[in-house]
């Protein structure tokens, strides 16, 4: 099976209603992620589990579950490889160099060579 993103709406009344959707759905089998946007009430599981069973186990505990949509996760943005980029990390280092100080017969100054 192909792992889907399923957008579900749900009813967060309180931090218990809360908990209780997020046990529920976790123990599905197939289920790889699950957030909840308490703002939105939108449940976002993310895995290979079928979005009818999903909404199934939402209904068990008493919630009326509203599919808004069921997709392909979305995939994270690639990161820049740095060995490519040829601006990306900047090395600035050089051999050490030979100084030689000395100073003038009446101690005043100095020259670094």
């Amino acid at each position: 099976m192909t792992t889907k993103k399923i957008e579900i709406k749900v009813d967060i009344d309180c931090e218990k209603c809360k908990r209780a959707i997020m046990e529920a759905v976790a123990e599905l089998e197939g289920v790889n992620h699950v957030s909840l946007d308490q703002e939105k009430s939108i449940l976002t599981v993310v895995g290979t589990m079928d979005p009818v069973c999903v909404a199934e186990q939402l209904k068990k505990i008493k919630q009326k579950p509203v599919v808004i949509s069921v997709g392909p996760p979305k995939k994270p943005d690639p990161k820049p490889d740095p060995k490519k980029d040829p601006c990306f990390p900047y090395y600035y280092y050089t051999p050490c160099d030979m100084v030689t100080v000395s100073s003038y017969e009446s101690g005043s100054g100095c020259t670094i060579v």
